[in-house]
């Protein structure tokens, strides 16, 4: 059964993502293609089948990828197809979370291989799936931690120790960062909180063959995903590669040479953004770099007159020399956020980008960028946004008279709002009358002295708001009460809460996939697939399990 809330409920109406599925004029007028009209996507692979690219040069790239993070043959024979001159792919991304950090990364990695396998059927030609690993990134806080449900339904968060952050210094690209032993402590916290059933056991080994000591983030995501999309053919790609930035190092000349031509773009871009009403989601410096230099520590790259500054150790290198060392040492410049899509589909012949939310609003800032520097700008495609909502979930949800809806919208109100429903109906009843009475007493009492002495209306205003506070003070203090009376339904939407809607937000965005695997297999993957519509503007909970 799948149960689903509109989008414009739990997201502002008016705002970009909102206006993006409802293709708004005001939005559409600001980027190169609606992903609701069909004649897009024909369009579309017709403009990247028409480019010259080194298809050969990235098939053999990512073939040695793949076959580093043990891929299966369906993945591998995906990657073969990419050297055909009129495939394209779908191509979606993220952190290598730990444990392939929170949910949403599955509900991606689904959503890349369902809309290529529909456009491969709707356009006739090879439609690869992409998942690219945001390997470059250095924010370890963000994801060298998960959050998972134990045995008893609360939530526990499993993090690697501090020796991984102090080797990292704060600032080395995530792909440089190799676990240590510490991984294994984390390994064990994961094993405690999984349910026994028959799926753990081939999941733990998994999860051990992928993060051992000695891997990096991105290798040990790369290997666990690989496992799980092992009949799906998902292909990986690490873009911290030197063979790729070969491959794309005309994008980066150019950005050094024109002093950011990216950046100037995408201020433009934003400008117009924000005449539609629309705040820009990344703010941008035209005196800024598009490029991290990182050796081994990330640098942002300032213009500094006719050169170039590395900012956090203030080294200053002429134009020439930076060029020289793009040509010599690739691998020493990384893409920031803004660059990264442009990298991404210098290498792609890239129909779609599949994205969240967040995504959506700073590739939006981006169309003039992709224009200034002669890219295609792929088609933009919403992410799946799904709940998996177990069975004895669904059921306390049932006991309780809660449906999706409720919970979400209601957020950390939910018991509240719960406890309202219970407080006897006289009681209730007595406060709903006893607070109109005074509404309209104080209304006729304020109009009669405003009447007298107009001076008196403000004070009358006054008074009677604190009148009306002391009813919000006494439905408080009843409110307290039930709670205290209600333990058994506070234990439950507690538990409720925690699985649909854990730290005060929607479950895809903190929840790790690992419990629901252990619990149910990988097959899940599969019965989401079956029952998530991607081209619906609708959150999705799909109900698993027996």
């Amino acid at each position: 059964m799948v149960r689903t809330v509109p989008l414009d409920a739990l997201y502002p109406r008016g705002g970009l993502y909102i206006d993006f599925w409802r293709s708004a004029p005001r939005l559409t007028a600001l980027l190169p293609h609606d992903f609701r009209d069909p004649r897009a996507w024909q369009r579309q692979a017709e403009v990247l089948e028409r480019r010259p690219r080194d298809r050969e040069s990235l098939r053999d790239v990512l073939a040695g990828q793949n076959r580093a993070f043990s891929a299966a043959p369906p993945a591998l024979a995906q990657v073969e197809r990419l050297a055909d001159p009129r495939a394209v792919a779908v191509v979606g991304g993220q952190q290598a979370g730990l444990f392939t950090g929170p949910l949403y990364t599955i509900h991606k990695a689904l959503t890349i291989l369902r809309l290529a396998q529909e456009m491969e059927g709707r356009l006739g030609r090879p439609v690869v799936p992409v998942f690219w690993i945001a390997s470059e990134d250095s924010d370890l806080a963000e994801i060298d931690n998960a959050l998972v449900l134990d045995r008893q339904g609360a939530p526990r968060s499993i993090s690697l120790q501090p020796p991984a952050h102090a080797a990292a210094g704060g600032r080395l690209p995530v792909s440089q960062v190799r676990f240590t032993d510490e991984v294994r402590g984390a390994l064990e916290a994961l094993a405690g909180c999984l349910p026994e059933g028959a799926f753990s056991g081939a999941l733990l080994q998994a999860l051990a063959s992928c993060y051992a000591p000695g891997r990096s983030y991105p290798q040990a995501f790369a290997r666990l995903m690989a496992w799980l999309f092992s009949a799906h053919g998902l292909v990986l790609v690490d873009p911290s590669d030197t063979g790729l930035k070969r491959l794309a190092g005309s994008l980066f000349r150019r950005e050094i040479e024109e002093r950011s031509p990216v950046s100037a773009a995408v201020i433009e871009q934003s400008a117009m953004l924000a005449a539609a009403g629309y705040r820009p989601h990344i703010e941008v410096r035209r005196d800024m770099l598009t490029l991290f230099h990182q050796d081994p520590d990330r640098q942002s790259v300032a213009v500094a007159g006719e050169g170039f500054l590395l900012r956090d150790s203030g080294r200053k290198l002429p134009a020439a020399e930076l060029l020289t060392m793009l040509d010599s040492a690739p691998h020493l410049f990384s893409p920031n956020a803004l660059l990264r899509p442009l990298y991404q589909d210098t290498l792609f012949p890239t129909l779609a980008a599949v994205l969240g939310p967040a995504e959506l609003a700073y590739f939006s800032q981006l169309p003039a960028a992709y224009a200034r520097m002669d890219i295609p700008m792929p088609i933009l495609f919403p992410r799946a946004s799904v709940t998996l909502l177990e069975n004895k979930v669904a059921r306390a949800m049932d006991r309780l008279g809660l449906d999706l809806g409720a919970v979400l919208t209601s957020g950390n109100g939910l018991l509240d709002t719960l406890l309202r429903k219970r407080i006897p109906a006289d009681l209730a009843r007595a406060l709903a009358d006893g607070r109109a009475a005074a509404e309209g007493t104080w209304k006729g009492l304020a109009a009669k002295v405003a009447g007298l002495d107009p001076t008196l209306g403000p004070t009358a205003g006054i008074a009677s708001a604190r009148v009306l506070r002391q009813f919000q003070f006494i439905e408080k203090k009843v409110l307290r009460a039930s709670r205290r009376r209600e333990g058994e339904l506070r234990a439950a939407v507690e538990k409720v809460h925690s699985a649909i809607f854990p730290r005060g937000g929607l479950q895809e965005r903190s929840l790790n996939a690992m419990p629901f695997l252990a619990r149910h297999g990988t097959q899940l993957l599969d019965a989401e697939a079956a029952a998530v519509d991607i081209f619906s503007p609708v959150h999705h909970c799909v109900e698993v399990g027996p």
